[in-house]
């Protein structure tokens, strides 16, 4: 499964919009979709590129192929057409004549005057003369380069605009909240000699989220300077993502499930180990199926589609686990600790149904906001549970600070004192 990840993230990563695609000629379909883009209001340009490859060195033809330009208003009436009818909704449409030997690159530009629109890329050869053109060479490949930017020189398409300040300020956010509960650590471990070990694993996960969101900060930054960022920073971005998802999943199902409030030790953690790897799979599986299709033109986000409600059906399972745990803990205690059942269910309640709202949502939203409601909706809804969870932790009037194990046994050693 991690391999399998692993393989989805290096296919996704390949994906900006520095776009480079090959095709074998000869298992070519009349119609390729290339990508998409969400440009501003204004001008955009934009480089198209057919490279013939593996041909004979002496193969002075030139090869004609169609390319094609879709604006959204009718994206959805050109895919319901057979493909070789599409380019009747196309707004642009030219024959490129490509050299075997040289290749060919068109230049163009895209205007919006009223708003904001997606324009859709694609190529054909309906008349199969480029796959005539090479009838029986299984090596001869088309290569497909395509980079845009958008108004004012950015590579960012319209979906991206305003998200690296976004991430930036919540990677900060999540500096200062690291900064704070490792401070909390060490003034009652200076103080009073005790270990909190829930705060410690929060600092964990608050530590995995803040190197995600720097990470991908930098690699956004790269990006927008050359259209393609920086494959390390993202794959690490990705990783340290998954482990902090797990990390924060877990602390709320224990918490769920009578941890410091029952018990505080780990001496019988091989009751949480099954659960702790299905979390742990089911972590993987949420950000996998989300590389799957990258960049198709269904696809307004990493969620569109199928994916996204498989990974809202995960949240769900979870959320309903989560719960379950709630309510046997719940009626195995007083009235103080049934209070903080009800606080950590809703504070884990909407961490855990966040994702599967925000699907909904999208659902009424235009497509080229959609990335961002996912997105950002994720990333501060995780942010927020984090920061409850810190104010459960640290607070001295919390509930949490009356009840749990830890707290019981220091005042119980001080009224002995």
């Amino acid at each position: 499964m991690i391999k399998y990840l692993f393989v989805l993230i290096l296919l996704y990563l390949t994906q900006a919009k520095r776009i480079k695609q090959s095709y074998v000629i000869k298992s070519l379909k009349d119609w390729h979709y290339i990508s998409k883009f969400g440009a501003e209001t204004g001008e955009v340009f934009y480089s198209l590129t057919f490279r013939i490859i593996n041909a004979e060195e002496n193969d002075e033809r030139t090869i004609p192929i169609q390319y094609e330009l879709y604006l959204d208003e009718e994206w959805q009436n050109a895919i319901e057409k057979s493909e070789c009818d599409r380019n009747s909704v196309a707004r642009r449409k030219e024959t490129i004549w490509v050299s075997v030997q040289n290749g060919f690159e068109f230049k163009g530009s895209l205007t919006a005057k009223v708003r904001a629109h997606l324009w859709y890329f694609a190529f054909s050869d309906c008349e199969k003369q480029l796959r005539n053109s090479f009838p029986v060479e299984n090596k001869v490949k088309l290569e497909v380069e395509l980079h845009i930017t958008n108004v004012g020189g950015t590579e960012f398409t319209l979906e991206q605009f305003g998200i690296l300040q976004i991430i930036g300020v919540i990677a900060l956010i999540d500096v200062i909240m690291l900064i704070y509960n490792g401070n909390q650590i060490l003034e009652k471990q200076r103080k009073y000699e005790e270990f909190s070990l829930p705060l410690f694993l929060l600092v964990i996960t608050l530590l995995l989220e803040t190197f995600s969101y720097c990470f991908l900060t930098i690699h956004l930054w790269i990006y927008s300077e050359n259209g393609a960022g920086s494959l390390l920073l993202q794959v690490l971005s990705v990783i340290f993502q998954v482990a902090s998802q797990f990390s924060l999943t877990m602390i709320l199902v224990m918490l769920s499930w009578g941890w410091q409030i029952n018990f505080s030790k780990f001496d019988n953690f091989e009751l949480f180990l099954p659960i702790s790897i299905l979390i742990g799979f089911f972590q993987i599986t949420i950000v996998g199926v989300s590389f799957i299709d990258y960049d198709s033109y269904y696809k307004d986000h990493s969620y569109e589609g199928w994916v996204g409600w498989l990974a809202a059906l995960i949240y769900i399972g979870e959320l309903i686990y989560f719960t379950n745990g709630l309510v046997d803990t719940y009626n195995k205690q007083n009235t103080k600790i049934q209070q903080f059942i009800l606080l950590l269910g809703l504070y884990g309640g909407v961490y855990f149904i966040s994702f599967p709202v925000l699907q909904t949502v999208n659902l009424f939203t235009a497509r080229y906001v959609r990335y961002k409601v996912m997105e950002i909706g994720t990333m501060l809804f995780r942010t927020s549970a984090i920061l409850l969870l810190t104010r459960l932790f640290t607070s001295k009037k919390s509930i949490f600070a009356q009840i749990s194990i830890e707290n019981k046994s220091f005042l119980d050693r001080n009224k002995d004192e």
